[in-house]
């Protein structure tokens, strides 16, 4: 639970950190684990299946935990307006948010640097906000 009587809100550069972290800590060993797969059971179809894995890995994680671990180690979290993690559905409604920011030529998570409250376009569709811990 984080108080959202006077919350700091959190920009586009330390959100973009978090990402490069959650590159490293879930996205490597995904691909890793992705090539082994393919090499080790000759099955390429496989990778789906740990694609899908990390999905769900960063949907739980932003419904029930308020971050991935990038956001978690910034000290940061993803809370709702009462400042309560979000939940599974709306971290579910979140993550189709950021594929829609994304398909739109990043202009969605660009909204993050010049919104008042420090929101994209995932954020907006989720009714989330990123803040200090």
């Amino acid at each position: 639970m984080v108080d959202m009587s006077n919350p700091e809100y959190k920009g586009f550069w330390i959100r973009f950190v978090a990402s490069m972290l959650d590159g490293i800590i879930i996205g490597l060993p995904a691909f890793l684990l992705q090539m082994g797969l393919i090499f080790v059971v000759g099955m390429p179809s496989l990778i789906y299946l740990v694609s899908l894995a990390s999905v769900i890995l960063v949907i739980y994680l932003d419904g029930i935990k308020g971050g991935t671990p990038g956001k978690l180690i910034l000290g940061i979290r993803i809370v709702n307006e009462k400042g309560e993690y979000i939940g599974i559905p709306m971290a579910i409604l979140r993550y189709i948010g950021k594929i829609l920011s994304a398909i739109i030529l990043g202009i969605g998570y660009l909204m993050i640097a010049w919104d008042g409250k420090k929101r994209g376009l995932h954020d907006k569709i989720a009714k989330t906000y990123v803040v200090k811990a």
